[in-house]
């Protein structure tokens, strides 16, 4: 037999008052009805007392507001990620909102219908997501069109969105430029499936216009992609016969932290010694990983903590907004070189 819920008419029950003002101390509505402070420190003391749990939302058919705020990204087992959550959820905490962290694996159907069931169902008050799709019709559907909700990571260019974002660009670019600065010419780039999201469309770029900076062909053979949901099965069979190639690469630039990890462990398995061979191995983004492992990697470390409290600050305001009436925010941060020599 499961344990009862302690429920508003048990406290009131309790104290010998109302249900009404039970409710309306529970939900911080105290002083605007008039209530006294000693009486309402007795309804929250009593609540804490009998364990008194808010059902979250059945509160937000009744106020507008669960103060729970959805958070979707790619892949939450993505260092990248999962730190972004805990600096989200540590920002709302702060501001009396609760959140609720969901993986869309890089599916657009998942992710539409995460956004259906939690926007669209009231269940959320406003959505921070690193989203997967491919334009942006999506969210012009008249329900998510005045709905919160604040990009991260990847923003989609044909709509006006509120995003924050790294500067993938300029930190791929001088990523790039310090591995010609240390003498490499040829350059392999691994990419990662679904290569049409802009955080990778914008490191490509700048990749690409490294090189063109110091007229170095872009060769198509140096550009490789990588399968999201075959990550490591795929890097060993197109880095091993890259390898074997006649025309030697001097450097391997991961766009991805999890395809830096897979290349690690291709190193292992074929006893493949970067310094010996004269390779020098970068990655975009930066993990923990990457202080304790050989070869050295030169890598781009993202605002991670800024990031998240930033898309959490932005999201509140686009909440307490019912209007809709402020302008879209775009916030593009500064990365940063880790060079480990």
């Amino acid at each position: 037999m499961g344990i009862k819920k302690t429920l508003l008419e048990d406290i009131a029950k309790e104290l010998n008052v109302s249900k009404t003002l039970v409710s309306m101390v529970i939900n911080g509505k105290g002083d605007a009805y008039g209530i006294s402070k000693k009486t309402q420190e007795k309804v929250l003391a009593k609540a804490g007392e009998m364990e008194y749990t808010p059902n979250v939302f059945a509160r937000a058919l009744r106020t507008g507001k669960s103060h729970l705020i959805g958070l979707l990204v790619a892949d939450i087992s993505n260092p990248f990620y999962s730190n972004i959550a805990k600096y989200v959820e540590k920002e709302l905490a702060a501001k009396g909102y609760n959140l609720m962290i969901c993986s869309t694996d890089e599916n657009v159907e998942r992710e539409e219908k995460l956004i259906s069931l939690f926007a669209e169902q009231h269940m959320i008050d406003g959505l921070i997501i690193a989203t997967t799709n491919t334009s942006g019709e999506y969210f012009k559907k008249e329900r998510l069109r005045n709905f919160p909700i604040v990009f991260i990571d990847r923003y989609l260019p044909d709509i006006e969105s509120n995003y924050v974002v790294a500067n993938n660009y300029q930190g791929s670019f001088e990523l790039t430029d310090l591995l010609i600065h240390k003498g490499c010419k040829n350059i392999l780039a691994l990419n990662i499936t679904p290569s049409h999201i802009s955080s990778l469309t914008e490191r490509i770029k700048g990749y690409k216009d490294a090189l063109k900076k110091y007229d170095i062909q872009f060769k198509d053979e140096n550009l490789m992609e990588i399968s999201f949901n075959n990550i490591q099965k795929d890097v060993r069979e197109k880095l091993l016969k890259r390898l074997k190639q006649s025309n030697k690469i001097d450097a391997i630039y991961t766009l991805n932290n999890h395809i830096a990890t897979a290349c690690l462990n291709v190193f292992n398995e074929i006893g493949f010694d970067a310094k010996k061979e004269g390779v020098l191995f970068a990655s975009f983004d930066d993990i923990s990983l990457f202080d304790f492992v050989k070869p050295n990697i030169i890598s781009v470390s993202q605002p991670v903590e800024q990031i998240g409290i930033e898309a959490a600050n932005l999201a509140l305001q686009l909440i307490d907004d019912k209007d809709n009436n402020s302008s879209v925010k775009k916030i593009v941060l500064p990365t940063s070189i880790i060079s480990r020599n």
